[in-house]
């Protein structure tokens, strides 16, 4: 698969992130079911540092929202472009 056009460090990004950052991706991605518990994310059945979300955010790959006045988290366009690829 070619680069992204709209970000070019769209490859670089893919191929640089932890095992621990692409399972979070996936789940959110994946769940529906999210909550902020402390000071992490309770996303599905999986429980996610603080520190990985925020490093997800620093990436542009994951932004938080507010619907119906609950915090939840949504992978960016670009995260869901990295999320299509296959991951090592």
């Amino acid at each position: 698969m070619g680069s992204f056009p709209d970000h070019r460090g769209a490859d670089d990004t893919a191929l640089s992130l932890t095992r621990r950052q692409q399972e979070a991706l996936r789940a959110i991605a994946f769940f529906r079911r999210q909550k902020k518990v402390g000071k992490g994310w309770l996303v599905g059945d999986r429980r996610l540092s603080e520190k990985i979300v925020e490093r997800l955010e620093q990436l542009e790959l994951v932004e938080e929202r507010f619907v119906r006045g609950e915090p939840v988290l949504q992978l960016t366009i670009i995260g869901q472009a990295i999320k299509a690829r296959p991951l090592h």
